[in-house]
């Protein structure tokens, strides 16, 4: 019988083999505790994201996530003391529109096209709808993938159109026309939510539909050109069809009076629709549907999972992470908390069945615009669209108010270094 081989140090040859085959498992990952990543995510507290978050919390093995969820005004300090210190305390993060761009463009946020073009097939990334994705990039490049989004409709009283002998208006000579055959004493033939940043959504709507938007690609503004006026002369118009009172109306009051059979028409966004049939507080179950807003530019937001640039985690790894908690089974699993990203699971069969306004998101979506892609944005627009209510209401000319909110934008982007 041939004796063993003993090493120097007293060692074995099949000893010292099955430690460097332990310590090659280990460094393979067969070793899941010393293999394990500890990722930390930070995101706001809401029942969608809860459910994401569990999903994230299983969707890869040996990878242990610790979730910090609170309210968004703390959420956005955190994420902003924490970023701008260039501290890796946080690996991956939620954002929405408007922190995306911020975040991205002071160069805090990992770019994601890279790991998108490498992993697309696998995790079916082309799925995901374009505007979605448009609220998830910046500067030409993706800096996350979209958990959920919301975007308004056109809701309306089928009964009513029927009644007339209308269809859902797909311009807005239809949609003026509309308003003046259904209002009534009793019935607004369109609500307009103009409380708080009210006016920001709405205007948006007619801006981008019947003018150029707000601003131009080097952050003019262009929301005061003769289409822009235009578009603002029709949104005045469509006041003498408002509930009275209609710049206290927030998106609150504007749900109970569509619930109230106090409206016929107007625009929703998504996460009201399901009130509208609510057995406690409707009075209109069964009788609202919802169309494309006319010729499309309604906003379109979107929740995003983002990737921290200072992480020292396996960027490659946390990519993975978010495209495996946001696969299409997970988005079906979760549709009745939030409206997915996936286009595969807006057009699913069984969830068109079961939420009626799914018949029209697809190509609602397709031609809805997100908000204007530079930081500034959502400051600026406070100053804008004071203007554009006084223009709406009467308390100035609509030319002279818009130019005046140009004037000023202007001047405050000068400010803050804008315009090089």
């Amino acid at each position: 019988m041939t004796q063993q081989r003993e090493s120097k140090s007293g060692l074995s040859r099949r000893t010292v083999l099955g430690a460097a085959g332990t310590m090659a498992a280990t460094a393979c990952g067969f070793g899941a505790r010393a293999q394990e990543m500890n990722v930390r995510f930070v995101g706001e507290r809401y029942p969608a994201l809860e459910f994401y978050v569990k999903k994230l919390q299983s969707a890869l093995p040996n990878v242990k996530v610790t979730a910090d969820l609170m309210p968004n005004a703390p959420l956005k300090e955190l994420q902003t003391i924490t970023l701008s210190s260039g501290a890796d305390s946080i690996d991956i993060m939620l954002g929405n529109d408007l922190t995306i761009a911020n975040f991205a463009q002071n160069g805090w946020l990992e770019p994601l096209d890279e790991y998108i073009a490498k992993h697309k097939d696998e995790y079916k990334l082309d799925d995901f709808a374009k505007t979605a994705m448009s609220s998830a990039s910046f500067g030409g490049k993706v800096y996350g993938l979209p958990v959920l989004t919301n975007t308004q409709l056109m809701a309306y009283r089928q009964d009513l159109f029927e009644a007339k002998g209308l269809k859902p208006p797909t311009s807005f000579e239809e949609y003026i026309a509309a308003a003046g055959a259904l209002s009534s004493p009793s019935v607004a033939g369109t609500v307009m939510t103009l409380k708080g940043d009210g006016v920001l959504n709405e205007g948006h709507w007619y801006l981008n539909a019947l003018g150029d938007g707000w601003f131009d690609a080097n952050k003019k503004p262009v929301f005061n050109s003769p289409k822009g006026i235009a578009a603002i002369e029709t949104m005045k118009s469509l006041t003498r069809f408002a509930p009275r009172g209609y710049t206290a109306n927030g998106n609150d009051e504007s749900t109970i009076l569509f619930q109230q059979g106090a409206a016929a028409m107007g625009m929703q966004w998504l996460t009201r629709t399901a009130a509208m049939d609510r057995q406690d507080q409707s009075k209109v179950i069964g009788k609202i549907n919802w169309a494309p807003p006319p010729r499309g530019g309604q906003v379109v937001v979107a929740d995003t999972f983002a990737i921290s640039k200072f992480t020292s985690r396996n960027k490659d790894t946390l990519f993975r992470l978010l495209a495996a908690t946001l696969s299409p089974a997970n988005q079906r699993e979760g549709a009745s908390l939030a409206c997915p990203t996936r286009v595969s699971v807006l057009e699913d069969p069984e969830l068109r069945q079961r939420f009626r306004y799914y018949n029209v998101l697809v190509p609602a979506l397709d031609k809805g615009a997100t908000f204007p892609k530079f930081a500034e944005f959502k400051e600026v627009s406070e100053t804008v669209t004071r203007r554009v209510l006084q223009a709406v209401t009467g308390e100035m000319p609509v030319k002279e108010a818009l130019d005046t909110g140009a004037k000023e934008a202007e001047e405050f982007l000068t400010r803050r270094g804008v315009y090089k």
